[in-house]
């Protein structure tokens, strides 16, 4: 992390749900599935405008993931 970004501290409950989202976004990505919200709100039990404010950390997820796999 660079010195002039921002520091956000995450509760462990975040944490967690960041962890079991990028293993989620991993196998759909493996499997060749589409990344949507609503895929990840069916895959993870929850409704999809409750994943809209990790939009920017999915997106990070699905770039790096495709980037290992390439």
């Amino acid at each position: 992390m660079k010195i002039d970004e921002p520091y956000t501290e995450i509760t462990e409950s975040e944490a967690d749900f960041i962890i079991i989202l990028y293993e989620t976004i991993r196998r759909l990505v493996l499997e060749e599935h589409k990344i949507t919200l609503v895929r990840l709100g069916y895959e993870l039990n929850i409704k999809p405008s409750e994943l809209s404010d990790y939009l920017f950390d999915i997106v990070r997820i699905v770039d790096r993931i495709e980037e290992e796999v390439r």
